[in-house]
């Protein structure tokens, strides 16, 4: 299957696990008829995007959970344990596409190309929590992890953890993409909650040294 992504799909219209669908999450208030939902990932959805931009261009969207899989390679992600006063992370309770359970996991994302890692965790953590990290060049390189999804969407993933001390950042934590993350919340190194998305919870006596 993930051959035949690479080859064959360029855009939505022609991906086997897109469709477009009226009321897809009834009890939901942002339902409209212009929502786009991927089979593939349940769940996802393309609740907030123009129709339009779908046939107009020759390209999956740049959400779009199987972007990833049509490109070869070892993909590189950011995460950020951002600490409070208290020093409690950050951590989200959002949708595990390769279990369909709910896991827990830190704020971050993919890097883009050009980019740095350490400016990837800045945007990312922007874009996910609304909170603004203000020197990302000072924030520690805390551990890495290194995740395989070959099976379940063809993915393999090496993810750079870095710490950002409690006066390092500014803001409150918001559901920024509420469709992504069901909720944040603060958490200490001994109460982390299960299951962790991907496997940075296994090296948390490690975070343990650097946190306290």
């Amino acid at each position: 299957m993930k051959k035949e992504l690479n080859l064959r799909i360029e855009k939505c219209e022609n991906c086997p696990y897109f469709r477009y669908v009226y009321n897809r999450y009834p009890e939901g208030t942002w339902t409209s008829n212009t929502e786009f939902i991927c089979e593939k990932k349940q769940g996802y959805s393309h609740f907030s995007i123009d129709p339009g931009v779908f046939y107009q261009h020759n390209f999956l969207h740049e959400d779009c959970p199987l972007k990833d899989a049509r490109e070869q390679g070892v993909k590189v992600g950011v995460a950020v344990i951002l600490l409070n006063e208290k020093n409690e992370f950050l951590v989200g309770r959002r949708d595990n596409a390769t279990s369909g359970n709910d896991a827990w996991g830190l704020p971050g994302g993919g890097m883009e190309a050009g980019e740095k890692p350490k400016r990837t965790g800045k945007r990312e953590v922007k874009e996910e929590t609304g909170i603004e990290i203000i020197n990302p060049d000072i924030m520690e390189f805390a551990t890495f992890t290194n995740d395989c999804f070959m099976e379940e969407s063809g993915e393999h993933w090496v993810t750079l953890y870095y710490l950002c001390r409690n006066d390092n950042w500014t803001g409150e934590s918001k559901r920024v993409e509420p469709h992504k993350c069901k909720e944040w919340r603060w958490v200490d190194a001994d109460n982390v909650p299960q299951p962790a998305f991907c496997g940075w919870a296994e090296n948390i006596d490690e975070l343990k040294k650097m946190i306290l």
